[in-house]
């Protein structure tokens, strides 16, 4: 097992960073291109490893593909391949992919023509996808679930019969997450209504359309924010973000305002600066931004600010159970914890990292959350590969604003 430690002399953070183009944007006009732009040039586009598993599953030509730990490649390629007219695949992923399920998007699919059956446990991957004409029409579907199942279908919508017209039935989880599929199909020219819990899309021909540029990820700034917090002094430059952005997770900056982290923008990007802290106490509903959560927890054990998390009912089938898996780290800090369904409350901050070795179990995200407490005292950090799912460059940006990386 490989792993790094990280300190950081001066804990003082001054420099620009160039965060890699949003995976959530690059993987949406892949599919979007495939569907029904083949010209169209994609600039900026992340270099992930779940993009670059989303870009060869959709360009392969095998009879069996296999998109590792790439969940939104998963969806969007089971989406995919069911409207492709005789084509006939095995779909396959990971270990821990066969354990995230997937019924409610191969159920949607089904009752809209497609002819998709499982391989191994009901509900789950992997898939034998046999592509047809997909007829379309009206459905029903669990907005509670992954809003990866509903932007899969909205993709597809176009090229259907009849269209598509989803009724949502209860809360919408990550619902930006639907807006942004929504907005960048409108940006490509498509109609797409949506009216309270209706999604519309009618059958339409795509219009040419020759380039599109991704905005860099919010979700990856969200480290930069936390760095910025726990640094004693900071000023970070992030260049080519919008003010009006389709991403959900732009709602980062206004989640740090009250931690004294504010956000400058100047020409095209912006500039975090250090404030003060204006809460003692932090209740936020993150249902909508829920890959946020292990930022925020991490900084508000380490601020030793009380707070409690709502809205995190997707976050125990993600890449790992990331409830459990916070409370299990930060526990090694001396912090108290506690985790339910759906919530993570932060009763007790951390106490002392002296030593402290923090697991990553296969998730990106745990690694780039705990990597800012270095600031506060040399840590290490098990398996730190695995950023290279979201932001490969992670370690390295580090290092350019004066982090000690050390591979052990």
């Amino acid at each position: 097992m490989s792993a790094i430690t990280l300190s950081h002399p001066t804990s003082k953070v001054i420099g620009k960073i160039e965060v890699p183009g949003s995976k959530s944007e690059s993987n949406r006009l892949l599919l979007l291109k495939h569907l029904y732009f083949p010209n169209l040039s994609i600039g900026k586009i992340s270099n992930s490893r779940d993009t670059s598993f989303m870009k060869t599953a959709l360009e392969s030509e095998n009879s069996e593909i296999n998109v590792g730990d790439a969940g939104t490649a998963m969806r969007f390629n089971t989406a995919y391949n069911s409207a492709r007219v005789g084509r006939n695949i095995t779909l396959s992923g990971s270990e821990r992919m066969h354990q995230r399920p997937i019924g409610i998007l191969v159920d949607a699919l089904n009752k809209l023509g497609a002819k998709i059956t499982y391989l191994d446990k009901e509900g789950y991957p992997p898939l034998k996808i046999e592509g047809q004409q997909l007829a379309g029409g009206t459905l029903e579907i669990d907005g509670s679930v992954s809003s990866q199942f509903i932007s899969a279908l909205m993709m597809i919508g176009p090229g259907m019969k009849e269209g598509i017209h989803l009724k949502l039935k209860g809360l919408s989880v990550s619902a930006p997450y639907i807006y942004l599929t929504a907005n960048l199909m409108r940006k490509l020219g498509f109609e797409v209504k949506l009216d309270g819990e209706d999604i519309i899309i009618p059958h339409q021909k795509a219009k040419e359309i020759q380039s599109s540029v991704v905005e860099p990820d919010w979700s990856a700034a969200s480290y930069w924010y936390a760095i910025a917090l726990l640094a004693d002094e900071a000023e970070i430059y992030l260049p080519g973000f919008l003010q009006h952005s389709l991403q959900g997770d732009a709602a980062v900056r206004g989640l740090f305002e009250p931690l004294g982290i504010q956000s400058h923008f100047i020409g095209s990007g912006f500039r975090l600066k250090k404030g003060v802290v204006k809460q003692q106490r932090f209740d936020i509903n993150l249902v909508h931004n829920p890959d946020l959560a292990q930022t925020l927890a991490v900084v508000f054990a380490a601020k030793n600010l009380p707070a409690k998390i709502t809205g995190l009912q997707t976050l125990r089938i993600k890449e790992t159970d990331r409830l459990k898996a916070l409370k299990t780290e930060l526990e090694k800090t001396g912090s108290e914890l506690e985790i339910g369904d759906d919530f993570l409350e932060v009763k007790k901050g951390i106490q002392n990292l002296e030593g402290v070795t923090f697991d990553t179990y296969e998730d990106h995200r745990m690694a780039m959350a705990f990597a800012p407490l270095a600031l506060m005292a040399p840590i290490t950090i098990n398996n730190p590969e695995v950023v290279a799912k979201s932001y490969p460059s992670f370690w390295k940006d580090l290092e350019n604003v004066g982090f000690k990386c050390e591979k052990l």
